[in-house]
């Protein structure tokens, strides 16, 4: 055999195979999509829409005023209590908030009409140990009455807006207008078996006075929000006390009194939780950022 035709053979046998392999194969080709200016403006477009949709700012809440009315109860304490032996009682409250002197600061103003009666055991001890001595015993024959106030204040509030319930903190100073009422103590000698009438008179006194507040509103209707508040007031007016009637000597005995008066500091010290409605003032529409 010529040796050019084996070397044709040879080189036939190995490259056929070779050429079969690479037809099964399939070419993978990468293709760059032209990118024109208007593809582009449309990706941008796309881009937005779904940035507004999932990305929006919270909105800013407005700081709204208010015209309130309000009703509770008032809890003395301290002195008020422990000296006057005042017990729980109702309050009576209209207030009003205006924001925006400074950010969340705003001024605001509150009427205040409470009545507190007596605690009649604790008002008895009070009594029997201001007598002061052992064989006297005292007895409140015709009861007692109610101490009464009413207060004027003004001040400053902060407020903290949100979607469902706004939280305002408040303190207030202005005036007092206080009363106590009149008072008979009747005095029993358990040694000598006699008795007394003792009468102080019912006075009145005007003083200064602070409040600190936190109130929680909760609007129901645009224009109209539920109410939650929590006070506490202080103040300490000089009552003028007269006694006539009865008198105790040195020696613990019931003589005729020749009536004295009196000067006497009295704290009115007051804890008030209240309920109420208010109208809502000053309102704007949130703000989006």
């Amino acid at each position: 055999m010529n040796i050019r035709v084996l070397i044709t053979i040879i080189v036939l046998f190995f490259l056929v195979p070779s050429l079969r392999g690479q037809d099964t194969v399939k070419p993978v080709i990468k293709h760059k999509a032209k990118v024109t200016h208007s593809n582009s403006q449309a990706h941008v477009s796309d881009t937005a829409k779904l940035y507004k949709k999932k990305f929006v700012s919270m909105p800013l809440y407005a700081r709204n005023g208010y015209i309130a009315i309000t009703g509770g109860l008032g809890l003395p304490v301290g002195a008020f209590a422990s000296n006057e032996g005042a017990s729980a009682g109702g309050i009576f409250s209209i207030s009003a908030a205006f924001p925006g002197v400074i950010s969340h600061c705003g001024i605001a103003f509150k009427f205040d009409y409470g009545i507190n009666g007596f605690n009649q055991s604790r008002l008895l001890g009070i009594v029997n140990n201001n007598a002061g001595f052992g064989n006297i015993v005292c007895s409140l024959p015709n009861g007692s009455g109610y101490c009464t106030y009413q207060t004027l204040l003004t001040g400053l509030y902060l407020t903290y807006p949100h979607k469902h319930i706004t939280i305002d903190v408040r303190f207030l100073m202005g005036a007092m207008m206080a009363s106590i009422p009149s008072l008979t103590v009747n005095y029993y000698d358990q040694t000598n078996f006699t008795s007394g009438n003792l009468n102080e008179n019912a006075s009145s006194a005007t003083a200064f006075a602070i409040d600190f507040g936190v109130e929680a509103r909760y609007p129901v209707k645009p224009k109209l929000s539920i109410i939650l508040s929590m006070d506490y007031l202080h103040a300490v007016p000089t009552f003028t006390k007269v006694t006539t009637g009865a008198a105790l000597n040195s020696d613990g005995n019931i003589i005729q009194g020749t009536g004295q008066e009196i000067a006497t500091d009295q704290p009115f010290n007051i804890f008030s939780f209240s309920a109420g409605i208010g109208y809502i003032i000053s309102a704007q529409k949130p703000a989006v950022r």
